[in-house]
């Protein structure tokens, strides 16, 4: 059985949704784990379906139409996406618990967690979220009074986002020659009014003048276990792309963007910063491109939902996810049991 024919046996199990799952809106997305909807539509991973036992399919396709019958997704917003969907989903999985499903090892189980509504859980869950980000950064500060990185380099993100899973190595040979054919010449300078240096009758003087052009503005997806020298490696090596005297800029992001870091030289590399552990949001990084850069590249392991506005960026996928952008290029580099044909792919939207 798979995830659509769950959803058979479930109108068979409830009648009364019968209708409901006829016309019910089902699609692939190899970006969710393992499913997610919008209110409306229901989005599932084939590939990680394909794992699951009859009865696990079933839990999930009731757990979803669940979430839409209660106006999960419509009462989420403005709310903190990784939190609500912890808290929606307790309340969820507890009903579902109750009428007799079994509930998978990796999901969220809240004992009597039906009695209170989603809303209330967010705020528990959120408060808890706020008194851990608190008890590390107190525990931070007692070392030596400096914060000290982890062993990834990275500094504390939301902790109620956090993921654990690991990376694949993304073959950064083969990402940096295929971003050699995407990159446009740098430009190195452009000219703009600035304040000058001298007053005339009250008003200070401007002054039409060159500055450095960013050749390239990357932005690092830090949500995921990725090591720091990884991240250094891969921006070493789009640097080494560019002339010897190129600007780019480095930022990171996970739900939100930590701000750029300006790129010139290895020192500027090896003293990189790398900021995030939380969820996933492409728009906090389509958001943060200056626009001055003649090159837009997002490094990221590609799972979470894609913005709808259009961002003209070069998108290097890390794993197994696949992606659809509005706009730009992406690249792929495979895992090695992923890879049939070539080493790395290339897709134009």
């Amino acid at each position: 059985m798979d995830f659509k024919d769950a959803f058979a046996s479930l109108a068979d199990r409830y009648p009364q949704w019968t209708d409901q799952i006829r016309l019910l809106p089902l699609k692939d997305s190899l970006s969710v784990r393992p499913v997610d909807n919008d209110g409306h539509t229901i989005y599932y991973n084939s590939r990680l379906m394909s794992y699951y036992t009859d009865e696990t399919r079933l839990f999930y396709a009731a757990q979803q139409l669940l979430h839409i019958n209660l106006s999960h997704f419509a009462r989420g917003k403005g709310r903190d996406p990784a939190v609500w969907k912890r808290a929606s989903d307790a309340v969820a999985n507890a009903m579902l618990r109750s009428d007799g499903f079994v509930l998978p090892e990796d999901t969220v189980s809240v004992p009597d967690a039906d009695l209170k509504c989603a809303e209330d859980w967010y705020d528990v869950f959120l408060a808890e979220a706020h008194e851990q980000e608190k008890k590390a950064e107190d525990d931070t500060e007692k070392k030596d009074g400096e914060p000290d990185p982890d062993k990834t380099g990275k500094k504390a993100g939301k902790e109620s986002e956090a993921h654990s899973r690991e990376i694949e190595d993304p073959g950064l040979a083969a990402i940096v020659s295929g971003l050699s054919e995407m990159l446009e010449p740098s430009l190195q300078m452009d000219f703009d009014w600035f304040p000058g240096t001298t007053i005339r009758d009250g008003v200070l003087s401007h002054e039409f003048r060159p500055y450095p052009v960013a050749h390239a503005e990357i932005l690092l997806d830090t949500s995921a276990s990725v090591d720091a020298d990884l991240l250094r490696a891969f921006v070493r090596g789009v640097k080494g792309l560019m002339r010897q005297d190129s600007v780019i800029r480095v930022g990171c992001f996970d739900t939100r963007f930590y701000g750029f870091q300006d790129v010139t030289n290895e020192e500027d590399i090896r003293n990189l910063t790398f900021s995030g552990s939380g969820g996933t949001d492409f728009h906090a990084a389509v958001n943060a491109f200056t626009g001055d850069a003649e090159n837009k590249i997002i490094f990221t392991d590609g799972f979470a939902e894609m913005p709808e506005q259009r961002c003209d960026a070069i998108w290097v996928v890390y794993g197994n996810a696949e992606i659809h952008p509005n706009g730009g290029r992406v690249i792929y580099s495979r895992p090695p049991e992923e890879k049939e044909k070539h080493e790395i792919d290339f897709l134009i939207t």
